[in-house]
C-alpha cells in the first residue's frame, strides 16, 4: 500500500537533511585526520552523500514536491560537539571514525524507518539502494579502524 505524496516527500526531506548531514560531517571528519589516504576516502564519503541528497531532490521534483530543505538540527549539533571535542582530545584517528560511525547508524535508522513506510516503488528502489550503500560505508569505516591499528568498533 502506497503513502501519501506530502508523507513521500516528507521522508525524502529527512532522508535529504541527513546525507547533508552526512555530506558535511564526512568533509569535517576529513579536514581533522592525519592520514592522506583515510581523508581521501572520507571525501570521498562526503560526495557520496552530496549526490546521494542530489538524487533524492530529483525525486521529490518529480512528483512536485519543494526541495527547500537544509541539514537538521540533530546533524548540526553533533557536528559542534564533534568540533568541541576534537577540540578539547585532539583528532585523534579512532575518535573521528567512531563519531563517524555514529553518524552513519543513525542515517541506516532514518533510511530503515523510510523503506517500512510503504514507498512507491520508484522511489523505495532509490532509498533502498542508497541504504545499501551506507552500509557499505559502514563496513569500510570497520575496516579502516583494523586497518590503522584502532581498537575494534562494534556495530
Amino acid at each position: 500500500m502506497s503513502i501519501a505524496k506530502d508523507e513521500v516527500i516528507s521522508i525524502l526531506h529527512s532522508l535529504i537533511e541527513i546525507c547533508r548531514d552526512g555530506n558535511q560531517g564526512f568533509k569535517d571528519a576529513g579536514d581533522d585526520v592525519k592520514y592522506d589516504k583515510l581523508r581521501s576516502q572520507l571525501y570521498e564519503y562526503s560526495e557520496q552523500r552530496m549526490n546521494f541528497s542530489l538524487e533524492l531532490k530529483e525525486l521529490v521534483e518529480s512528483i512536485g514536491g519543494d526541495i527547500n530543505v537544509g541539514g537538521s538540527i540533530l546533524g548540526s549539533l553533533h557536528r559542534r560537539w564533534m568540533d568541541v571535542k576534537f577540540g578539547v582530545i585532539g583528532s585523534k584517528t579512532d575518535s573521528i571514525l567512531k563519531e563517524c560511525l555514529r553518524g552513519e547508524h543513525a542515517a541506516l535508522k532514518k533510511y530503515e524507518d523510510a523503506l517500512i513506510r510503504g514507498l512507491p516503488d520508484n522511489v523505495k528502489h532509490v532509498v533502498q539502494r542508497q541504504y545499501n550503500e551506507i552500509k557499505k560505508v559502514v563496513e569500510n569505516l570497520n575496516k579502516l579502524v583494523e586497518t590503522y591499528g584502532l581498537d575494534p568498533i562494534l556495530d
